[in-house]
């Protein structure tokens, strides 16, 4: 029932999911909605907790590349947990209705994407801001250094749940191979261009911004 769940909402969305559509979906009774889950609502959070429990196993694939003790440096280590988050987002080796369902979550940010965030982008996102933090120099606290972590996850998100902009942008077919290449050295770039080091928090009131 949640597998079928889960192909309606990406459909439909969860207004447009009614509890029938659900059932015959499942091809189960609509009594099985309430005796299985209480409501449609608590099946649809069901539904979302299997994507979160899923995922943050793959986004801890990432996070664990920076507990890497050997004698790669931390700033490097933040490049390759990002460049196998980035290879995780391109290699689409869940069903499609998964990306659509977590897609709609996300732009309604609703409690399911409450919880897909919580379970599984929160706890990467945490361990990728110390560990910037640690090799800038910054605050973990430092909205400055914050917003640019976000942003590269947010970008590296993107390339799955908004692949139409680059296939047309870049007129791809697919993304593979060398289009692969060529964003995995594009965030490489990023991480070791000057991106992540935020500038002093004084320095903008240091800045003229035009003639006096």
């Amino acid at each position: 029932m949640i597998e079928a769940t889960i192909d309606v909402v990406a459909a439909v969305g969860y207004e447009g999911a009614t509890t029938r559509a659900l059932s015959q979906a499942a091809k189960t009774t609509l009594s099985a909605i309430p005796y299985h889950f209480g409501s449609k609502k608590e099946l649809y959070l069901a539904a979302a907790d299997m994507i979160a429990e899923y995922a943050a196993i793959r986004f801890a694939e990432a996070a664990a590349l920076l507990d890497d003790t050997s004698d790669v440096g931390l700033s490097a280590r933040f490049e390759l947990a990002l460049i196998q988050l980035l290879h995780t987002m391109l290699e689409e080796a869940e069903p499609h209705a998964w990306t659509a369902f977590v897609a709609r979550c996300a732009y309604d940010n609703d409690d399911a994407f409450a919880l897909i965030y919580g379970r599984a982008i929160a706890p990467l996102q945490e361990r990728l801001v110390h560990a910037a933090s640690q090799f800038s120099g910054r605050s973990s606290d430092d909205e400055a250094l914050r917003l640019r972590v976000i942003a590269i996850l947010t970008a590296i998100f993107s390339f799955r749940f908004l692949r139409g902009v680059m296939l047309r942008g870049m007129d791809w077919q697919s993304i593979q191979n060398e289009a692969v290449r060529q964003i995995t050295d594009m965030v490489r770039d990023l991480c070791r261009s000057g991106f992540l080091a935020v500038r002093p928090a004084d320095d903008s009131a240091n800045r003229k911004t035009g003639p006096t």
